[in-house]
């Protein structure tokens, strides 16, 4: 369900200057879950005037996530907002406790998952938006177990590639 709030509070000098702000109350937003992470589309890219995409990751105690992968277009700002979420990048592991960031560059191979026995959530900010486009065509995809064939030519579409592994 997407309740969104919409005020209209511009500025009286230039209205055309800046879009109107969106609101967006705690839980709502578009509902974009695939590969096992609740994935709450919070603000698009036409929300921001094509600056970001914001998305909460609700990541289930014990999600190994998804496979390492990169984004060809898109820098991603993650913020633990609660529990604690490992992110590897460029193979460095660190983890990420509530009220902290990271910054995971486009061009860099990244993974997190969550290895602990509660569930964790993440606020993501991704510049540019688009990333939206790809949770929507996952989300579409059939239950079941991950169909990495499916998901790659999915990837490859919207700029994401897995990441060559270490030890093939």
């Amino acid at each position: 369900m997407d309740t969104t709030e919409t005020t209209h509070a511009h500025s009286t000098e230039d209205p055309q200057d800046s879009p109107d702000p969106v609101l967006k109350l705690p839980g709502c937003g578009e509902n974009l879950g695939a590969i096992g992470l609740g994935i709450m589309l919070r603000l698009t890219g036409e929300d921001t005037d094509g600056a970001y995409s914001l998305f909460e990751y609700i990541v289930p105690a014990g999600l190994g996530g998804p496979p390492t992968h990169i984004h060809e277009f898109q820098d991603e700002l993650f913020t633990c907002s609660a529990g604690e979420i490992v992110v590897e990048l460029d193979g460095v592991a660190r983890t990420l406790t509530p009220g902290a960031s990271m910054l995971l560059p486009r061009k860099v191979p990244h993974v997190f998952y969550n290895r602990s026995d509660q569930e964790a959530r993440i606020i993501a900010v991704v510049s540019p938006p688009g990333l939206e486009q790809y949770y929507r065509e996952l989300s579409q995809l059939p239950p079941g177990p991950r169909d990495m064939a499916k998901i790659v030519e999915v990837m490859k579409r919207h700029g994401l590639s897995l990441a060559p592994r270490a030890d093939a």
